[in-house]
């Protein structure tokens, strides 16, 4: 009998303390469960900022104009698509830039952005501004030769 007891009172520390439901215990965080009885470390006490990059990211319709040397050259259209991957706060990817299929650094100022010298083919650079309109990018970029002028609206 005594053994019974025993086990019988060790089997419902077991199920007090093993049925504590866990959560957020801290009545200051944001996402404090008051049902909770065993914190979990999960508290968030303030939400993080938003991207200011996030109006920007996505896919435009771009149609690009290459001037040659001073010369009219030829005109694409092609989808640019906007991204920030794993970069800094100040960063954005312009990938399949002039069509090619690469992906080229940016840095933003506000809604205006920096292209800076990027390897593009063998020996050649290039670099390059632009600006985000609404739902319109508009950017410049200049090579050792040739020079692109593109707008494309957000899709």
């Amino acid at each position: 009998m005594e053994k019974y007891l025993i086990v019988s009172i060790i089997a419902a520390m077991f199920a007090i303390t093993g049925c504590q439901k866990e959560g957020c215990t801290d009545s200051k965080a944001l996402n404090y469960d008051s049902e909770a009885k065993k914190d979990n470390g999960t508290c968030v006490y303030h939400l993080p900022e938003p991207d200011p990059r996030d109006q920007y990211l996505g896919n435009y319709l771009v149609t690009d104009s290459t001037f040659m040397m001073g010369d009219f050259y030829e005109v694409k259209t092609y989808t640019l698509q906007v991204t920030t991957g794993t970069s800094n706060s100040d960063t954005i990817f312009l990938n399949n830039l002039w069509n090619r299929g690469s992906s080229f650094v940016a840095i933003m100022s506000g809604s205006n952005f920096s292209i800076p010298s990027q390897q593009v083919d063998g020996p050649y650079y290039a670099d390059g501004n632009g600006k985000f309109e609404e739902n319109t990018i508009v950017f410049t970029t200049l090579g050792d030769v040739y020079m692109n002028k593109g707008i494309g609206a957000k899709q």
